[in-house]
Protein backbone atom coordinates (compact mmCIF):
# COMPACT_ATOMS: atom_id res chain seq x y z
CA UNK A 1 0.00 0.00 0.00
CA UNK A 2 3.09 2.15 0.56
CA UNK A 3 4.19 1.92 -2.41
CA UNK A 4 0.84 2.48 -4.30
CA UNK A 5 0.76 6.02 -2.31
CA UNK A 6 4.57 6.77 -3.06
CA UNK A 7 3.36 6.33 -6.82
CA UNK A 8 0.27 8.18 -6.86
CA UNK A 9 2.53 11.26 -5.05
CA UNK A 10 5.22 10.58 -7.99
CA UNK A 11 2.79 11.13 -10.66
CA UNK A 12 0.92 13.48 -9.04
CA UNK A 13 3.84 16.25 -8.92
CA UNK A 14 4.72 15.46 -12.28
CA UNK A 15 1.56 15.50 -13.45
CA UNK A 16 1.45 19.22 -12.07
CA UNK A 17 4.99 20.05 -12.93
CA UNK A 18 3.73 19.33 -16.65
CA UNK A 19 0.98 21.19 -16.31
CA UNK A 20 3.02 24.46 -15.27
CA UNK A 21 5.10 23.28 -18.45
CA UNK A 22 2.28 23.30 -20.63
CA UNK A 23 1.57 26.70 -20.01
CA UNK A 24 5.31 28.05 -19.97
CA UNK A 25 5.56 26.71 -23.13
CA UNK A 26 1.94 28.57 -24.25
CA UNK A 27 3.91 32.28 -23.00
CA UNK A 28 7.13 31.59 -24.53
CA UNK A 29 5.65 30.57 -27.81
CA UNK A 30 3.35 33.41 -27.55
CA UNK A 31 6.47 35.72 -26.61
CA UNK A 32 9.16 34.52 -28.28
CA UNK A 33 7.59 31.80 -31.05
CA UNK A 34 7.79 34.67 -34.02
CA UNK A 35 11.11 35.61 -33.50
CA UNK A 36 12.33 31.71 -33.21
CA UNK A 37 10.20 29.89 -35.66
CA UNK A 38 10.08 33.01 -38.01
CA UNK A 39 14.18 32.94 -38.25
CA UNK A 40 14.40 29.29 -39.17
CA UNK A 41 12.12 28.63 -42.16
CA UNK A 42 8.75 27.75 -40.42
CA UNK A 43 5.55 30.35 -41.40
CA UNK A 44 2.03 31.03 -39.76
CA UNK A 45 -0.26 28.05 -40.82
CA UNK A 46 -2.87 29.80 -43.88
CA UNK A 47 -5.84 28.92 -41.38
CA UNK A 48 -7.85 32.49 -40.78
CA UNK A 49 -9.57 31.13 -37.56
CA UNK A 50 -6.16 29.41 -35.29
CA UNK A 51 -2.82 30.61 -35.13
CA UNK A 52 -0.29 27.28 -35.46
CA UNK A 53 3.37 26.92 -36.88
CA UNK A 54 4.18 25.04 -40.70
CA UNK A 55 7.71 24.10 -40.79
CA UNK A 56 9.27 22.26 -43.68
CA UNK A 57 9.08 19.04 -43.56
CA UNK A 58 12.78 18.29 -42.76
CA UNK A 59 13.67 21.05 -40.66
CA UNK A 60 14.92 19.96 -37.25
CA UNK A 61 12.55 22.69 -35.37
CA UNK A 62 9.63 21.06 -37.08
CA UNK A 63 9.69 19.46 -33.71
CA UNK A 64 9.52 22.21 -30.98
CA UNK A 65 6.57 23.84 -33.40
CA UNK A 66 4.50 20.14 -32.78
CA UNK A 67 5.09 21.47 -29.37
CA UNK A 68 4.00 24.72 -29.50
CA UNK A 69 1.40 23.62 -31.05
CA UNK A 70 0.37 21.41 -29.14
CA UNK A 71 0.55 23.89 -25.72
CA UNK A 72 -1.86 26.60 -28.10
CA UNK A 73 -4.57 24.28 -28.65
CA UNK A 74 -4.65 23.12 -24.95
CA UNK A 75 -4.38 26.38 -23.94
CA UNK A 76 -4.99 29.16 -25.72
CA UNK A 77 -7.28 27.95 -28.30
CA UNK A 78 -9.22 25.30 -26.25
CA UNK A 79 -12.64 27.99 -25.99
CA UNK A 80 -12.54 27.20 -29.67
CA UNK A 81 -12.42 23.58 -29.49
CA UNK A 82 -14.86 23.50 -26.76
CA UNK A 83 -17.57 25.44 -28.55
CA UNK A 84 -16.62 23.31 -31.87
CA UNK A 85 -17.71 20.64 -30.06
CA UNK A 86 -21.19 21.33 -29.65
CA UNK A 87 -21.32 22.00 -33.54
CA UNK A 88 -19.42 19.14 -34.75
CA UNK A 89 -18.96 15.49 -33.20
CA UNK A 90 -15.48 15.00 -34.04
CA UNK A 91 -14.21 18.09 -32.20
CA UNK A 92 -15.56 16.19 -29.00
CA UNK A 93 -12.68 14.01 -28.33
CA UNK A 94 -10.11 16.70 -28.40
CA UNK A 95 -12.36 18.59 -26.78
CA UNK A 96 -12.50 15.95 -23.58
CA UNK A 97 -9.10 15.95 -23.86
CA UNK A 98 -8.63 19.64 -23.32
CA UNK A 99 -10.98 19.59 -20.44
CA UNK A 100 -9.15 16.15 -18.71
CA UNK A 101 -6.02 18.23 -18.95
CA UNK A 102 -7.15 21.01 -16.93
CA UNK A 103 -9.33 19.47 -14.67
CA UNK A 104 -6.56 17.07 -13.79
CA UNK A 105 -3.55 19.79 -14.51
CA UNK A 106 -4.86 22.99 -12.76
CA UNK A 107 -5.02 21.37 -8.59
CA UNK A 108 -1.73 19.57 -9.52
CA UNK A 109 -0.18 22.37 -10.84
CA UNK A 110 -1.38 24.45 -7.75
CA UNK A 111 0.18 21.68 -5.29
CA UNK A 112 3.32 21.70 -7.65
CA UNK A 113 3.63 25.57 -6.92
CA UNK A 114 2.53 25.41 -3.09
CA UNK A 115 5.13 22.27 -2.72
CA UNK A 116 7.94 24.56 -4.45
CA UNK A 117 7.32 26.99 -2.04
CA UNK A 118 7.34 24.97 1.14
CA UNK A 119 10.54 23.29 0.20
CA UNK A 120 11.99 26.94 -0.68
CA UNK A 121 10.69 28.00 2.63
CA UNK A 122 11.96 25.37 4.83
CA UNK A 123 15.43 25.54 3.02
CA UNK A 124 15.06 29.34 4.11
CA UNK A 125 14.70 28.26 7.44
CA UNK A 126 17.64 25.53 7.90
CA UNK A 127 20.06 28.11 6.03
CA UNK A 128 18.69 30.47 8.92
CA UNK A 129 19.56 27.67 11.78
CA UNK A 130 22.81 27.50 10.30
CA UNK A 131 23.87 30.76 10.16
CA UNK A 132 22.83 31.27 14.15
CA UNK A 133 24.59 28.31 15.04
CA UNK A 134 27.76 29.30 13.24
CA UNK A 135 27.16 32.52 14.74
CA UNK A 136 27.01 31.30 18.34
CA UNK A 137 30.11 28.74 17.73
CA UNK A 138 32.19 31.44 16.79
CA UNK A 139 31.11 33.83 20.00
CA UNK A 140 32.23 30.73 21.95
CA UNK A 141 35.73 31.11 23.63
CA UNK A 142 38.23 28.74 22.51
CA UNK A 143 38.53 25.91 24.33
CA UNK A 144 41.97 26.18 26.86
CA UNK A 145 41.84 30.07 26.22
CA UNK A 146 41.83 32.58 28.66
CA UNK A 147 39.02 34.47 29.99
CA UNK A 148 39.13 37.89 31.44
CA UNK A 149 35.62 36.82 32.83
CA UNK A 150 34.57 33.93 35.14
CA UNK A 151 32.57 31.84 33.54
CA UNK A 152 29.15 31.68 35.57
CA UNK A 153 28.46 28.47 37.41
CA UNK A 154 25.67 26.34 35.51
CA UNK A 155 24.16 23.60 37.31
CA UNK A 156 23.45 20.18 35.82
CA UNK A 157 20.39 19.55 34.85
CA UNK A 158 19.26 16.62 36.93
CA UNK A 159 18.03 13.81 34.67
CA UNK A 160 14.37 12.87 34.86
CA UNK A 161 13.26 9.84 36.75
CA UNK A 162 11.63 7.29 35.45
CA UNK A 163 8.17 6.14 35.73
CA UNK A 164 7.17 3.54 37.96
CA UNK A 165 5.08 0.88 36.47
CA UNK A 166 1.61 0.46 36.63
CA UNK A 167 0.42 -2.04 38.19
CA UNK A 168 -1.40 -4.70 35.88
CA UNK A 169 -4.81 -5.21 37.26
CA UNK A 170 -6.57 -8.34 36.39
CA UNK A 171 -9.11 -9.01 33.92
CA UNK A 172 -12.57 -10.60 34.56
CA UNK A 173 -13.01 -13.39 31.95
CA UNK A 174 -15.93 -12.93 29.77
CA UNK A 175 -18.61 -15.50 28.90
CA UNK A 176 -19.52 -14.24 25.45
CA UNK A 177 -17.91 -12.54 22.94
CA UNK A 178 -19.13 -8.40 22.60
CA UNK A 179 -19.35 -4.86 24.08
CA UNK A 180 -23.02 -5.80 25.49
CA UNK A 181 -24.28 -8.67 27.23
CA UNK A 182 -27.67 -10.17 25.92
CA UNK A 183 -29.40 -10.32 29.25
CA UNK A 184 -27.64 -7.24 30.81
CA UNK A 185 -25.73 -9.53 33.96
CA UNK A 186 -22.35 -7.51 33.19
CA UNK A 187 -23.15 -4.14 33.83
Amino acid sequence: MQRLKDYSKFIAWHAGLAYLLLWAVTFWTLDEGALVFGKSGCYPDSAKVLFYWVCQPGSPIGILASIANAALTATVWAPVFLAAATVRADATEIAALIIAVHVIGLPLGILAVIRMLAAAFDWRNRLGERRRQDAALAALPAPGAATAVAPAAVEPVPAPRPMPPRPVQPVKPRGQFGLRSQQGDDR
